[in-house]
């Protein structure tokens, strides 16, 4: 049997749960480089909708480290936009959700927040490292950080395809991920035992034909997200829909601007339909209800 792909984050986060902090506490090890004696993960962290037709939730895992240290760690193989904001946005709820009405600052305890990304963005596509990892700094003094509460890491499944150090566990790590369908991945359990440890566990997980279904669910979820966002890219959509409300805007009346607004939605919603885009996706893409995609004849 093809095993499951660990990058889908439903595997991910039926892999790395409660119950297997051997091998959640070694990724985590390759990924912050320290070592990690005590590790406490959350068993319900995600919110998982097994019907095409629902929103997906965001699958993240917490985890609690030594000293109390919060550890965040998330899987995007899609680029949805504005993923620096959303970073500092979870990071900061982790943060502040440890305070309770009437605690002192003290208490805080430092948070790192770890996303593997099949992209990259922003001026991480100028960095050519597959690890990267972000503090407050002081602009002239460099060397000195605000503080060590915060911390987050990035890491490139792109740029970590193109590295054959098979001797570097985060590397090992990430190849696992990617693909442990890889018959260099199933070389690296010879000689890395949480590797090995990863796999049976992995092997236990796909055999459950109800997750082979939500993940199929999941992943064709993503690869609708990731159409309809090249689409709109190739196809120079999102400024069909900028014209249409500049059209609106040019007649000086109120529904002028929606009608030139409604007809590029429209316009939009046809041109996703024809290349297959589910429906679910268009209307979150375009604004348009359910029944007006419907509607649409192509």
């Amino acid at each position: 049997m093809e095993l499951l792909k660990p990058k889908n984050d439903v595997v991910f986060h039926c892999l790395f749960r409660k119950g297997n902090e051997g091998i959640t506490k070694a990724l985590i090890s390759s990924i912050i480089e320290e070592d990690i004696e005590e590790i406490e993960l959350d068993n319900d962290r995600y919110l998982l909708q097994t019907y095409p037709d629902q929103k997906m939730g965001i699958l993240d895992l917490k985890a609690k480290l030594d000293d109390g240290v919060i550890c965040n760690i998330e899987i995007q193989l899609a680029d949805k936009g504005y993923t620096e904001k959303r970073l500092l946005d979870y990071w900061s709820n982790l943060y502040s959700a440890q305070l309770k009405i009437g605690q002192k600052y003290y208490k805080l305890q430092k948070t790192i927040m770890i996303l593997i990304a099949d992209y990259d963005f922003g001026e991480l596509k100028g960095i050519n490292k597959v690890h990267t990892k972000w503090q407050i700094r002081e602009e002239e003094y460099f060397e000195k950080v605000l503080t060590e509460d915060l911390e987050i890491h990035i890491i490139s499944l792109p740029k970590a395809r193109k590295k054959n150090d098979k001797c570097n566990q985060l590397l090992q790590w990430l190849a696992f991920l990617d693909n442990p369908n890889n018959e260099g991945v199933k070389e690296m359990k010879k000689k890395n035992q949480d590797i090995a440890d990863a796999l049976w566990k992995l092997e236990e997980i796909s055999e459950d034909e109800k997750l082979r279904k939500i993940a199929e669910v999941r992943e064709r979820w993503e690869r609708d997200e990731i159409s309809a966002q090249a689409y709109w890219k190739e196809n120079g959509l999102a400024e069909g829909r900028k014209e249409g409300l500049e059209i609106g805007k040019k007649e000086g009346k109120k529904e002028g601007r929606k009608e030139g607004e409604k007809k590029a939605q429209l316009e939009i919603a046809k041109e996703l339909l024809k290349n297959h885009v589910a429906i679910e996706i268009i209307v979150k893409s375009t604004g348009l209800t359910k029944e007006e995609v419907e509607k649409i004849q192509i």
